[in-house]
């Protein structure tokens, strides 16, 4: 079983909301899966704004018990059957009584929801149950037994940051909700999808610094945002949702929508052949934590990454069950493939003056397209695919017609104001494949490349 699967397993049925004896094992756990994780937090009644860091909630027990003795929610058996920071609450309810603290959802009438508006308003939580539609359209009148035995404590909002250092202190932060009990793709998923590509760096040494956030939704960025983002040289960041979720990939632009991580992502989803969507700034499937960031006083770029919509979202159906490896070890490539791109992007300068003959021997470079006077033939590329993974080498294959017109533009970007992506863009062809001919470019001494600090240079 591989690590995320081992780790989705181990931490996907705890309690893990806002702050908690099991959202902090849960964390603990995280960290000693994925190296070079901090775990770290702020107490509660911490301010940051108006904000304020929420208290422990622990739960001991809770039952709703219907006149006929008939046990209708038990939080031992589902975490989601309690409002989460749901106060104690121990009496007798008539029917109509107890349905002001009910929660179902009508267009899913088998699922339990999630209740989670306590948890950002735990001053004046409300205690209270969710149940299936199904089951709520059948209770009967009469009296209803409500025992709910929680507790509030001081404690610590928690997060965890992993963090893979580079040459500069410039970082790309990855960022994912951790809380959500009982549940996956909404949130757990993200998280263990941004930790895996952070921790797929090891060994490898990079330009820039790589950093992975497992966090309360909204408040824990918030939190982060003020506190830490500024001294771990934050440049921008990204929320990574839902990545084995049985949906379609969708991406979400920062506010200003000319991020470094906006063209970087446009250009991989769309050179993958992903068929994803792309949004305006919380105008996509979900939103999240791009509010935490994205904001006056913080001024960090975030957009976001998921597979939304999906069916099983906010209920008790997100289950392992659901989470589709194929779909997560691709959003997993996606995210590879996107600090790639920010670790090898470089400006072109041609060394040549004049047209370049590319099929000269001494040159050797030229491409041949797999159409030629309306007749079809061989694509011949030398040893340039070898190194591509086999679903870019079937891209390149099937957009041979763009071959040729990559060797069009390439000796008119070469004057130190293109980079590799913007040939990879305008040629509609994967960047790895740009990247690597550019190099034999280099090597036959018509070009030179010199990586760009996408956060700090200019073309």
């Amino acid at each position: 079983m591989p690590r995320w699967e081992k780790a989705l397993e181990a931490l996907w049925a705890l309690n893990r909301v806002h702050c908690g004896p099991e959202m902090s094992s849960a964390f603990r756990k995280l960290s000693a899966t994925y190296p070079n994780t901090e775990v770290f937090g702020f107490a509660t009644g911490e301010r940051c704004g108006t904000w304020t860091a929420p208290p422990a909630w622990l739960v001991d027990h809770a039952t709703l018990t219907g006149p006929d003795g008939k046990v209708v929610a038990d939080w031992s058996k589902h975490s989601l059957h309690l409002f989460t920071f749901s106060p104690p609450f121990s009496g007798l309810v008539t029917r109509q009584e107890l349905d002001a603290h009910l929660l179902s959802i009508p267009e899913k009438p088998d699922r339990i929801p999630f209740h989670f508006r306590n948890q950002y308003r735990h001053w004046e939580a409300e205690w209270g149950f969710c149940l299936s539609e199904k089951v709520r359209d059948t209770l009967p009148e009469g009296k209803y037994h409500v025992e709910i035995a929680t507790r509030f404590e001081p404690g610590i909002m928690e997060m965890a940051e992993q963090v893979h250092e580079g040459e500069l202190a410039d970082s790309l932060l990855l960022v994912g909700h951790f809380d959500h009990p009982s549940m996956c793709n909404d949130g757990l998923v993200g998280c263990l999808a941004g930790h895996e590509a952070i921790s797929r760096l090891t060994g490898r040494k990079t330009h820039l610094t790589y950093r992975m956030l497992s966090t309360v939704e909204i408040i824990g960025s918030t939190f982060y945002a003020k506190h830490r983002a500024k001294q771990n040289d934050v440049r921008e960041a990204m929320f990574v949702a839902s990545a084995g979720a049985d949906a379609p990939l969708a991406y979400q632009k920062s506010f200003e929508g000319g991020s470094v991580m906006d063209q970087v992502m446009k250009h991989i989803l769309e050179s993958g052949e992903h068929s994803a969507s792309f949004h305006d700034f919380r105008q996509g499937p979900l939103g999240n934590d791009e509010t935490a960031f994205d904001v006056g006083g913080v001024g960090i770029p975030c957009g976001s990454v998921m597979r939304a919509p999906f069916a099983t979202y906010h209920t008790d159906a997100d289950t392992p069950d659901t989470v589709d490896d194929e779909n997560f070890e691709q959003m997993v490539e996606i995210l590879e493939r996107a600090i790639n791109v920010l670790e090898r992007n470089a400006v072109l300068k041609r060394k040549f003056s004049g047209l370049p003959c590319l099929s000269a021997p001494e040159l050797d470079l030229y491409l041949s397209p797999n159409r030629m006077s309306g007749i079809d033939q061989d694509i011949e590329t030398g040893a340039i695919m070898n190194d591509l993974p086999d679903n870019l080498r079937d891209i390149v294959l099937r957009r041979a017609g763009n071959l040729n017109y990559l060797m069009n533009i390439l000796p008119v970007m070469g004057e130190g104001n293109f980079t590799t992506l913007d040939v990879a863009e305008k040629a509609a062809l994967p960047f790895e494949f740009v990247d690597t001919y550019t190099n034999l470019w280099v090597e036959k001494d018509l070009m030179t490349k010199t990586w760009l600090n996408p956060f700090r240079d200019e073309k």
